[in-house]
C-alpha cells in the first residue's frame, strides 16, 4: 500500500468551496470555512484511504482519497427553496453541474458540522463526475442502506472529524424534484422572514 501520509504531504489539495455571497448566513458561512479547513488536512484523506471498502464502488478507498486530493474543483453553494418546506430535504445532486452544492434554504438552520456533511457529500459526487471512468456514488436518491457508500460515509466522517465522534449523524436527504422549473431561488430582500438565527447582520 502506498504511504498516504508521504504522498499527501507532497500535494496541495485542489477542492475548494467558494465563500462569496454567504456572509449573510451564519451557519452556512461557518460550515464553508469548516469544510475548506478539513479539506486541507492529511488526516481526512488518510481516514478515507484506510476504509476497508465502499459499497457500490468499483475503485478502492485509497484511490478515492487520492482523487479527492488531486482533482481540481472549485465548488460553489447554490441555495434554493424546495417546493415543500415541510419535507426533510437537504438538497440535490447535480450530474450536469457537479461543482454546484445545491442546498435547500429551508434546512440551512442547522449545526454547521451537519452542513459540512452535506457539502462533503456533494464534493464526493463532484470528484466522481470529474473522474467518470470510476464509479463511487450511491445509486438512486434513497438514503436507505447507503451508509457505506462513498458520499454518505465520507460525509459522515467529515461531520465526526469537525464536531467529535459523538456527532448526531443525519443522512443527506435528496430532493425528489431536483432542480425543477418550479424551484425558486432565494430572494435576499425577503430573506429576513426566515429564522433570525440564520441571519448575520453586516
Amino acid at each position: 500500500m502506498i504511504n498516504a501520509l508521504i504522498l499527501y504531504n507532497q500535494m496541495t489539495n485542489s477542492i475548494r468551496i467558494d465563500h462569496t455571497g454567504l456572509r449573510h448566513y451564519l451557519q452556512l458561512s461557518e460550515a464553508v470555512i469548516m469544510t475548506n479547513d478539513l479539506l486541507q488536512h492529511d488526516a481526512f484523506y488518510e481516514q478515507i484511504a484506510q476504509h476497508p471498502g465502499f459499497d457500490m464502488a468499483n475503485v478502492s478507498p485509497e484511490t478515492i482519497a487520492m482523487l479527492m486530493h488531486e482533482t481540481l474543483i472549485k465548488m460553489h453553494v447554490d441555495l434554493y427553496y424546495a417546493l415543500n418546506s415541510v419535507l426533510n430535504i437537504d438538497g440535490y445532486d447535480d450530474p450536469v453541474n457537479p461543482s454546484a452544492i445545491h442546498l435547500n434554504i429551508w434546512k440551512i438552520n442547522r449545526d454547521p458540522a451537519s452542513i459540512c456533511n452535506s457539502m462533503i457529500h456533494a464534493c464526493v459526487h463532484a470528484v466522481n463526475a470529474y473522474n467518470w471512468q470510476y464509479s463511487f456514488g450511491h445509486g438512486d436518491i434513497s438514503p436507505v442502506g447507503k451508509e457505506n457508500t462513498a458520499p454518505y460515509w465520507i460525509g459522515a466522517l467529515a461531520q465526526r472529524m469537525v464536531s467529535g465522534e459523538d456527532a448526531r449523524l443525519l443522512k443527506f436527504q435528496h430532493d425528489p424534484c431536483k432542480a425543477s422549473a418550479q424551484t425558486i431561488k432565494p430572494d435576499f430582500d425577503d430573506i429576513q422572514a426566515l429564522s433570525q438565527s440564520i441571519w448575520l447582520t453586516c
